[in-house]
């Protein structure tokens, strides 16, 4: 009986201990967003089988009970969204508004998940996004991953210095190394065996600053019931080691993104004993490192690059072997993988090929990723992953670029469908956006849709528009409305607008990385949308302002983008007149959004340098880490290179130096050509352009790294004059 008694007394101490640290983790969250409140909150840990939480608030004081902080930070955030109007943005540099007293719920609000996986990043997002970020900036978007529900996130920062540790141990020089990986923003496609060596060597510096970073957010995320997923081996080694272990089967894999033969990735084939050598020395290191926050780990094998053979039995063995290096490690191992190598490469990812691939891996230890639903459902083609757990994916977003996108009405459609049709092994929602985008709120829907539905989709966008505002307000409501039923209407695809691309004169001509494809919605609804927000200034807080300068920009891009095609209609028909006035309206959008996206911190040119700028150990490596910040927002290869201006972006700085000066050139020749009689030189100009230089400078120009000027003023200053049109 003492024994018992014991026991039961640790048992109670424990599941105390563990629910005072889940109360902890959720209070010390509630002290980062909300200190003015953060002590009239409290937080009640209650057991269940099911994701759930229940607030009630009264008299000022708001209870959360939940299961576990993950649950209580997605509670305190549907608080502050319903009841207090407040928009907490994943940008740390935006001052969530603080409510002067909690507001009253009607009685007792409660919710449970309907899907235990929640999902969120993309390793591109590593490179468009997050390159240079620090823990300030991280701590924010974990926070904010938390209070949407974010139950699971890619953990990629700091791996090269795991990588580093083992290739030391098979006799590579540290100089060997760093010039094996990638420059900093060019990481996430050296992790996904698509490139080496581009833009590096990588400073050690680098590689010892983002252990500790990598640190701090493996412990922030555990904290908060966020698995961070890791890494493994995928079969990828440097070439050198052909030359240490020259018995070895180690190929060149094919070219990816037409980088060339130099820059091609090498693959040790995983029959090799080396290969679980190799696997085992990786994880070991990464655990010594980083602990064993989570058994869940990202590989993708062969990803926008073709395998060595195509036959099944090939891709099958390759997966058996990769599988069986995984487990004898970490037993209890899962596999995460991303569809989007099925949809990239879709024509030879046929069914039978797919299946062939996935099928050594036991079910229930594989997580797929079905990347892009709200353009391609890859589940309802392949038997629903032919059993393995997945994932329903919203990615919405290429490259970082800054155009309004999405279809909210096919998205809950689809996402209605997946709930009722998706099958047993559908586990849950993801975002997998590439960048960071205008539009942050389809990642919140679609977090928000792995709870039970609380309200229709028109009520969650007028609930939106308090948010955004900061109030209930009938412009507010009409400007989200428009943009709700009229304007999110249009799929996400890849590029930005013509504004924020080479330009070209040959009519209907598709420029570079830009799918010139007819606007959606009328560039008038748009108009009415943005004059609602601007008739009056309607708050101060970060969001509204945000989008008074969100709306504007999209619809001067709109009408530059109608002005470029009559203007090439206008040289086509030899219309100098024409060609001149369009030129010169042209050039005037120009600098009236570049005068208005100053306003924000979104839009600055200036604070990417200086965030890649700071990490520099010196002013030789601050210009390096400069340049290689430049490279990813511009030309990203050469160039002509295939993913020139893929990552494109209506910034200021970038807007102002390194399109508008093609712009200007290409108008100036082109009149050139109208008045002499001779035809456009479009070799000539495209020698002439400045993308290359404006790409590999470090030239320490002072670009704005802090916002200027009043957003709102602006923003309704430009409305009336455009409007006025």
């Amino acid at each position: 009986m003492k024994k018992l008694f014991f026991f039961l007394t640790a048992l109670s101490v424990f599941f105390s201990c563990s629910a005072d640290k889940e109360v902890r983790s959720a209070r010390e969250l509630a002290r980062r967003i909300l200190p003015a409140q953060a002590a009239n909150i409290e937080f009640v840990r209650e057991a269940a089988d099911t994701d759930f939480y229940a607030l009630r608030a009264q008299g000022g004081k708001l209870t959360i009970t939940a299961n576990n902080a993950n649950s209580m930070a997605f509670a305190l955030n549907q608080y502050l969204r319903d009841f207090c109007h407040v928009s907490v943005s994943w940008y740390v540099e935006d001052e969530v508004p603080q409510p002067a007293v909690l507001p009253d719920t009607p009685g007792q609000i409660r919710r449970k998940a309907v899907s235990k996986n929640r999902f969120f990043l993309n390793y591109c997002t590593f490179g468009y996004t997050m390159n240079w970020w620090t823990w300030e900036q991280w701590e924010r978007l974990i926070d904010w991953m938390a209070m949407n529900g974010v139950t699971m996130a890619l953990a990629n920062t700091g791996q090269e210095a795991v990588w580093q540790r083992v290739w030391r141990k098979h006799g590579m020089s540290d100089e060997q190394i760093r010039a094996y990986f990638t420059g900093p923003s060019f990481l996430a496609w050296h992790r996904m065996v698509n490139i080496d060596k581009w833009s590096g060597p990588l400073p050690q510096s680098w590689i010892d600053g983002q252990v500790e970073l990598q640190q701090k957010i493996i412990a922030r995320e555990t904290s908060l019931g966020i698995a961070p997923i890791l890494s493994a081996f995928t079969g990828h080694v440097p070439q050198q080691l052909r030359e240490i272990y020259p018995e070895a089967d180690i190929r060149k894999l094919s070219d990816w993104a037409h980088f060339g033969e130099e820059y091609n990735c090498w693959y040790l084939n995983p029959v090799e004993p080396l290969f679980q050598q190799i696997a085992g020395e990786f994880l070991s290191e990464q655990k010594a490192l980083f602990g064993q926050a989570t058994h869940i780990y990202g590989i993708d094998l062969f990803n926008e690059i073709i395998p060595p053979s195509w036959e099944k039995d090939y891709l099958s063995r390759v997966t058996e072997l990769t599988w069986q290096s995984l487990t004898e490690s970490d037993p209890d191992a899962v596999w995460l993988q991303m569809a989007w190598t099925f949809y990239h490469h879709r024509k030879w990812w046929t069914p039978d090929i797919i299946e062939a691939y996935l099928s050594p891996v036991p079910k229930g230890r594989m997580l797929m990723l079905d990347y892009y639903c709200e353009h391609k459902e890859i589940y309802p083609a392949t038997d629903a992953f032919f059993g393995h757990d997945y994932i329903w994916s919203y990615l919405g977003n290429f490259g970082g670029n800054t155009g309004i996108l999405g279809d909210f009405r096919e998205v809950e459609s689809r996402i209605d469908r997946v709930l009722a049709e998706g099958g047993d092994n559908f586990t849950g929602f993801g975002c997998t956006l590439e960048g960071f985008s205008v539009n942050p709120y389809a990642y919140e829907y679609v977090l928000d849709r792995a709870w039970e539905k609380d309200r229709s989709l028109d009520e969650w966008w007028e609930n939106l528009a308090d948010s955004r505002t900061g109030l209930t307000d009938t412009l507010s409501r009409a400007a989200w409305k428009i943009l709700a039923e009229k304007v999110y209407v249009g799929p996400t695809y890849f590029g930005g607008s013509p504004m924020t691309a080479r330009p070209e004169v040959a009519p209907k001509k598709r420029l570079q990385r830009c799918p010139f494809n007819p606007l959606a919605y009328d560039n008038a609804d748009l108009m009415q949308a943005w004059q609602s927000l601007t008739a009056r200034e309607l708050s101060s807080t970060p969001a509204y302002r945000f989008d008074c300068v969100n709306l504007g920009r999209q619809w001067m891009e709109n009408r530059f983008t109608q002005d470029y095609e009559d203007w090439r209609e206008a040289f086509a028909k030899k219309n100098l007149r024409e060609v001149r006035r369009l030129s010169a309206e042209m050039l005037e959008l120009f600098d009236d959004v570049d005068s208005l996206i100053c306003t924000q911190h979104y839009y600055l040119t200036g604070k990417w340098i200086q965030e890649a700028r700071r990490w520099g150990a010196g002013e030789a490596e601050a210009d390096y880490f400069e340049g290689d910040a430049r490279r990813i927002i511009s030309t990203w290869g050469f160039r002509d290179h295939h993913l020139v201006n893929y990552a494109s972006r209506t910034w200021n700085g970038l807007l102002g130096d390194y399109y508008r000066p093609l712009w200007a050139e290409m108008f100036r020749r082109a009149e050139e050509a109208l008045r002499s009689g001779k035809a456009f030189d479009e070799p000539a100009f495209r020698d002439w352009a400045t993308e290359q230089e404006w790409a590999w400078t470090s030239a320490r120009q002072s670009y704005l790294a802090a916002p200027v000027g009043d957003s709102y003023a602006a923003s309704a200053a430009l409305c009336a004059k455009w409007s006025a049109r």
